[in-house]
This record gives structure tokens, C-alpha cells and sequence, in this order.
């Protein structure tokens, strides 16, 4: 399943990376790259927003990332601030991949309240940008 995943999101990334520092005109190849999730306590509190990360690629492996401040967010940004960096720091390119660049990640809550919770939807754009879109979750209550 990983593998299939894997090939699915190497799929997404044969486009340039925009910002990208290194003279190659090759695109960068994914090679592997663990799914993105959104974080359960985010989820269920709602929190939305967008992430946006430089991330600094040598030999092809993400060697720096750095959270883009961003002024007017809200607190609960940084429910979604660590596992954004998390899931960057798997990512893993053809082994001539350099530079420097930006992927954002847009977290969003839409759809029709579920029961328990579900899994989000999860799409990478061309761009490297990437967007996870979770359903609400009904509240419980229990006495």
C-alpha cells in the first residue's frame, strides 16, 4: 500500500520546483514521501489554515525547513505547524534534487458532519502544494 502511495505521489512531483536553485532544467523525481495526515486535535477542534514552509533540498534529501511566520494567524496554527514539517522532513528526491523553495499546505474542514472521525482528503498539486480536506466530526457527549 505504502508503495502504491509512494508511486502516486512521485506521480504529482515530475513538475519543477518552483524556486528551485540548481541550474538542472530535469524535473525533480519524488522518490518517497510518507502521506500527509491531519492532525487529529486540529480536526476535532476545527482548526483551518495554511502552512507555509522553505524547504532546503541537498542531494536530494530535505536537509532545512522554516515555518513562514505568518502575522495574522490564528493561535491554533500551531496544531498544524509540526506535522506540516514532519511529513516534509520524509520527503525524498531523485538523488540530484538541490535548492530551495516553498510548499504550502492548506488545511481545511468541509463536508457533511460524520459520526467518527474519517480519513481527510488529500490532494499534491503540481505546484508541491498540498491540500487536506477533513470532514467534521459530530461532538459526543458522554454523562
Amino acid at each position: 500500500m505504502r508503495t502504491a502511495i509512494a508511486c502516486l505521489i512521485a506521480f504529482f512531483f515530475t513538475l519543477q520546483m518552483p524556486g528551485q536553485t540548481n541550474s538542472t532544467t530535469a524535473p525533480p523525481i519524488l522518490r518517497e514521501a510518507v502521506m500527509p495526515r491531519y492532525p487529529p486535535i486540529a480536526a476535532a477542534a476545527h482548526v483551518t489554515g495554511k502552512v507555509t514552509v522553505e524547504v532546503t533540498v541537498k542531494n536530494g534529501s530535505v536537509v532545512n525547513t522554516s515555518v513562514l511566520p505568518k502575522p495574522d494567524a490564528p493561535a491554533g496554527r500551531r496544531l498544524l505547524e509540526s506535522p506540516t514539517v514532519e511529513n516534509l522532513r520524509t520527503w525524498k528526491f531523485d538523488s540530484q534534487v538541490a535548492g530551495t523553495f516553498t510548499v504550502t499546505y492548506t488545511y481545511l474542514i468541509s463536508g457533511t458532519e460524520t459520526d467518527a472521525p474519517t480519513n481527510a482528503r488529500i490532494e499534491i498539486l503540481p505546484s508541491l502544494d498540498v491540500l487536506l480536506t477533513a470532514r467534521p466530526v459530530k461532538p459526543t457527549i458522554t454523562y
